[in-house]
């Protein structure tokens, strides 16, 4: 575990309402995690001294939005398949769905979490994937 419920409420939301409830956290924040060390080839498992807070915002941010990712798609299966509204007629009998766009679809998922990664820890040389000399 990288960022605790904790940290998660306190650090990371600094209060705010939480995204993620505090007993689905756990689930969500393993899947996060795992993601974090696909990316970054392994080197935090077993080097907690790593796991810095800039790291541990990364594995808030990637569970919320997994979290809602989730959501969004179980809703849309509830409603059929429907997606996001793209259009809609004022006649008020008829809208265009469209989820093929939105990062909540399984490639717009697995290229929401390479950004939020990326974007998080781009600067602290956990994604370098070549050799030092």
């Amino acid at each position: 575990m990288y960022a605790e419920y904790d940290y998660y409420l306190n650090s990371y939301l600094m209060n705010a309402p939480p995204v993620v409830p505090e007993e689905l956290y756990l689930y969500w924040e393993k899947k996060a995690c795992r993601e974090v060390d696909n990316r970054t080839f392994g080197r935090l498992h077993g080097h907690q001294e790593l796991v810095t807070d800039v790291v541990k915002n990364c594995v808030c941010e990637l569970a919320e939005f997994m979290y809602q990712a989730q959501s969004i798609l179980d809703q849309a299966a509830k409603n059929n398949g429907a997606g996001l509204l793209v259009s809609y007629n004022n006649d008020g009998q008829s809208g265009t769905f469209d989820i093929s766009e939105s990062p909540y679809t399984e490639s717009g998922q697995k290229k929401k979490i390479r950004e939020i990664i990326r974007s998080n820890l781009a600067d602290t040389g956990l994604l370098f994937m070549g050799v030092r000399v």
